[in-house]
This record gives structure tokens, C-alpha cells and sequence, in this order.
């Protein structure tokens, strides 16, 4: 065997080391605890009862979402500026995500590892209908830097949507 292909096997058996401590590692947090920060939109998509998803807000919608130790969130949904405007003058009107506008709310959270779900109590929306509700979405993965969930209520007031997907990454 030549000096290559041993530094080579090295390097793999090394590298292969390394990704199973760090998930091993990730493994150790629990859910509650992976939770806990900032987090930046990357995907929010209306869920039909048949599961096909079309995109909320336009493309590249905008949004933040922030989970405190103490069991506090506040969560902001928004159509991407740019992506609106550019709409808006391709098309002669604005696009779906900027017809439906800015989607806040907040209260408290907790988390059931055991059951995968998110649970949502919200103290204040800009949909009137959410204050005073409780949410309870599915954690679909939830890792050091992204995290995945199905809102049980949709962002938007078309009948045939049953829900929401969001898409988030930890913010830099």
C-alpha cells in the first residue's frame, strides 16, 4: 500500500471520527435546549389536505422566530421586499405573499420530546383569531442549526390549506 493511500485511509477513518462525535454530541442537547435562540425563515409553505405545499409569501419569504430559555417565543412571517417588488412590476399587481402581508405572534412554548410536537400558546397575534389559542405542531427535525416544524393552523384564509410548513435556520 502506497503513502497516499494510507494518509488517505487515515484521513477517512479520521473524518468519519469526527461526524459521529459532533451527532453524538448533538444528540447529548435536548430538544429544549436546541431551541432556545434566533432563527432566520428560509422556507414557509401552505400545506393542502392532499400534501402538496405551495409557497407562502411569495418566494424567499422573510422571517425571524425567537425561543427563549425561559419559555418565551415571538415569531415574525414576511414576503421578501425585493421579490414582491420585482412581482409587482413583472405582473402589473403584487404577489400572493405581499396580498397576504406580515404574520407576528408570540407567548410561550413547550416542547414534548417524547411526542415530536411544538406547542404554541399565543398571547398575541396579528390574526385576530390566534390570540388565545393554543397551536400544536409537529417537529419534523431539530438540529444545532435547523429546525423544521408543521403549524397546524394556515397562514393564509384559502379553505383548502390545513396547515404550514416552516423552514428555519439558526441566525448568524
Amino acid at each position: 500500500m502506497s503513502y497516499r493511500h494510507r494518509f488517505f485511509g487515515v484521513c477517512g477513518v479520521l473524518a468519519l471520527g469526527l461526524l459521529s462525535f459532533s451527532s453524538a454530541v448533538a444528540q447529548e442537547k435536548s430538544a429544549k435546549d436546541l431551541i432556545v435562540g434566533n432563527w432566520t425563515l428560509t422556507i414557509a409553505d401552505h400545506v393542502r389536505a392532499d400534501g402538496s405545499k405551495i409557497p407562502g409569501f411569495g418566494p424567499l419569504p422573510g422571517g425571524n422566530a425567537t425561543f427563549g430559555a425561559d419559555g418565551r417565543y415571538s415569531v415574525q412571517l414576511m414576503p421578501n421586499l425585493q421579490t414582491t417588488l420585482a412581482s409587482s412590476t413583472t405582473t402589473g399587481g403584487p404577489s400572493q405573499g405581499a396580498a397576504q402581508g406580515t404574520v407576528s405572534y408570540s407567548g410561550t412554548y413547550a416542547i414534548d420530546e417524547s411526542q415530536k410536537t411544538l406547542t404554541l400558546r399565543v398571547e398575541q397575534a396579528s390574526l385576530p383569531n390566534w390570540s388565545g389559542t393554543t397551536q400544536v405542531g409537529s417537529i419534523k427535525f431539530l438540529f444545532d442549526e435547523d429546525l423544521g416544524w408543521t403549524n397546524p393552523k394556515p397562514l393564509t384564509t384559502g379553505s383548502d390549506f390545513t396547515g404550514t410548513e416552516l423552514i428555519w435556520r439558526r441566525a448568524k
